[in-house]
């Protein structure tokens, strides 16, 4: 029973210690105002930016042009509908 109150104690005090995930203000607009791309493929690319911060701060930092690229290029990977 010790052990586990000792990894729950641990669980817990790592959640704790990651905080809140920053998120460039940029990212959303940059992501979702393209305007040749449906809405749903869009959240598909916004949803992996999400989990992904290093791509989210390279694509921010993109130029448009270099956006739509990534962005038919990932969407022709991974967006299947």
């Amino acid at each position: 029973m010790t052990n586990m109150i000792d990894a729950v104690n641990n669980v817990a005090n790592a959640l704790r210690a990651t905080g809140p995930a920053r998120v460039d203000a940029d990212l959303y607009h940059a992501v979702m105002d393209m305007p040749i791309f449906t809405e749903k493929a869009l959240i598909v690319a916004f949803s992996h930016l999400l989990d992904s911060k290093s791509q989210a701060t390279a694509y921010v930092n993109m130029v448009d042009s270099h956006w739509v690229l990534w962005l038919r290029t990932y969407l022709a990977k991974h967006y299947y509908m």
